[in-house]
């Protein structure tokens, strides 16, 4: 297989912005009902966490695109990633809203493990 492509740093963008709509959406209290019944919010604590995750992991998804492209290319490639991204998710929303908290964990850590080899 031709490691070409997909480069490893685009790869890691892709799965960090996914890790980040994820953990986005799912502190937000309608896809937080659709997965876990009508009438349940997250708390409060898991709405920060949320935000904070998601927040921290497209700003590492910035770094990334930044470091592999430069500033010239590199925003325009996390825009694109973050893109495709927010489609898988919402195409997952729309057709299994419970398989997300199944992909979430191994979501995460597969962006920690990529983030690791990339940015060290």
């Amino acid at each position: 297989m031709n490691p070409d492509l997909l480069p490893l740093p685009c790869l890691t963008s892709l799965v960090l912005a996914y890790s980040a709509w994820q953990a986005l959406s799912l502190v937000m209290d309608r896809h937080h009902a659709d997965i876990h019944g009508r009438g349940t919010e997250p708390s409060a604590k898991q709405r920060q966490r949320g935000r904070w995750l998601g927040t921290l992991a497209l700003v590492l998804a910035l770094a990334v695109c930044v470091q592999n492209s430069g500033w010239g290319i590199g925003p325009v490639a996390w825009l694109g990633t973050m893109t495709l991204a927010a489609l898988l998710v919402v195409l997952q929303l729309w057709y299994a809203p419970r398989s997300l908290l199944h992909t979430a964990k191994p979501a995460w850590l597969l962006a920690a493990l990529l983030c690791l080899l990339v940015l060290l």
